[in-house]
């Protein structure tokens, strides 16, 4: 498997990743997607939308926004609450040990990646069919386990543990039994975030 960072870097990221305990309860992150404003349905700026749901084929879907192209809290939540998985992007400001996160590694890497948070629970599809991407991600697990499958690799992810997924190799979570957060990194040459 190709890494698009040097095996030293990756593994600089992983330490970073095991030794930063992030402890985000879904309460805390359900009182965050009540501050309406903060979820625009596209970030202006990096063209991404700020909240989307993995619908039941696999795909995302934006229809819990408002006429104003605000988050829908209550709209969101119903269908949070039918197993879907929710990507919520670009999260590392929103809670104390993310911040914490993004101080190291802006101090040991020179810049910020692009985050994203994954919230579900137990009820519809797991994740996104198998897929890859053309850079690095990193996938720290919140809380909650979820199997995965990288590469030709089966994968038991727990809480506090992390996995890399390297640069154009398939992966994807097969199952989720329980609630579960997970924090991806996505480390991209492009998308890097200050």
């Amino acid at each position: 498997m190709e890494l698009f960072l040097d095996y030293k870097e990756a593994d600089k990221i992983l330490k970073i990743l095991e030794n930063i305990k992030v402890n985000i309860t879904e309460e805390e992150i359900l009182e965050i997607l009540k501050i309406r404003k903060r979820w625009p349905k596209v970030y202006p700026m990096y063209n991404q939308p700020s909240i989307e749901v993995i619908n039941i084929t696999g795909y995302k879907t934006l229809s819990f926004f408002s006429d104003d192209g605000f988050l829908d809290y209550d709209k969101w939540y119903e269908i949070y609450q039918l197993g879907y998985t929710t990507i919520i992007s670009n999260i590392i400001d929103i809670h104390k040990d993310l911040r914490k996160l993004s101080k190291t590694f802006l101090k040991e890497l020179g810049f910020i990646p692009n985050c994203n948070l994954y919230l579900s629970r137990p009820g519809k599809r797991a994740s996104f069919p198998a897929h890859h991407h053309n850079y690095d991600v990193f996938v720290k697990q919140i809380y909650g386990n979820s199997d995965w499958i990288v590469g030709d690799q089966k994968i038991k992810l727990s809480p506090q543990k992390t996995l890399i997924s390297p640069k154009n190799v398939y992966h994807e979570v097969v199952s989720k039994n329980d609630k579960k957060m997970s924090l991806t990194m996505n480390i991209d040459s492009v998308a890097q975030y200050c």
